[in-house]
């Protein structure tokens, strides 16, 4: 009956491309075109965060290589430009799950094409009332799916204890004083962590996620997000 029920929806309201609005492949948000042609982050990039480098001959960014990290690798789907803006605005501020979904189909996918092997697949967390006002937690929601797809736990392992001011309206410096003890872990443990969001711009807020988890007593944390800015 599922399938039946399924096919008959397909029927009624075949899925289109959320771009160009032409047919799309059944729990796809975009034509192959469309996928095909979304921005990559091309030429060298720096070993640590994933920032793209003018110079081949350089392993870290200018920021990564004055100072020390606390998360051992980012890694980001695309730069923050037209498709992954657009998809990742469709996510946050329309709430559309099905793009969710499948944007943390994507990350989980990178995740293992980088190689990498993690225990537990974890989210950047907001206040109560952050995620009143959002009424979801995107960051949660996209952990949830790519942990599934790992074949690994998605935990709560942080919260944040007070509401910040949006990172965007802040300078470099300031987004770090900004979140300066701003989060706290609930959960002590070992291993690698996935720590998933929607966005890394200076990596201020991975950083501030990754060193609390690390005194919390987990040994690597690695960050994959949507797209990088």
């Amino acid at each position: 009956m599922r399938r039946g029920g399924a096919g008959i929806v397909a029927l009624l309201y075949p899925p289109f491309c959320l771009c160009c609005e032409g047919p799309a492949s059944w729990s796809e948000v975009l034509c192959a075109g469309c996928a095909e042609r979304l921005p990559r982050i091309e030429g060298p990039t720096c070993a640590l965060c994933g920032e793209p480098l003018g110079n081949a001959s350089l392993d870290l960014c200018l920021r990564c290589g004055t100072r020390l990290r606390a998360f051992d690798l980012a890694l980001s789907l695309g730069p923050y430009d037209e498709g992954w803006r657009d998809l990742l605005r469709w996510f946050k501020f329309g709430r559309e799950k099905a793009v969710g979904r499948w944007l943390g189909a994507k990350i989980a996918r990178r995740v293992l094409e980088a190689g990498l092997r993690v225990d537990v697949v974890t989210y950047v967390p907001m206040t109560r009332s952050e995620a009143k006002e959002r009424g979801f937690n995107p960051s949660r929601f996209l952990a949830r799916v790519a942990a599934r797809r790992l074949g690994v736990r998605e935990v709560r392992l942080l919260a944040k204890q007070r509401t910040t001011p949006p990172q965007r309206t802040l300078s470099a410096r300031e987004r770090e004083a900004n979140l300066s003890d701003a989060f706290c872990a609930v959960r002590s443990g070992r291993g690698t962590v996935l720590l998933v969001d929607d966005l890394l711009t200076t990596g201020a807020t991975a950083d501030e996620c990754a060193r609390t988890l690390k005194e919390a007593g987990f040994d690597r944390v690695a960050v994959a997000t949507v797209a990088r800015a």
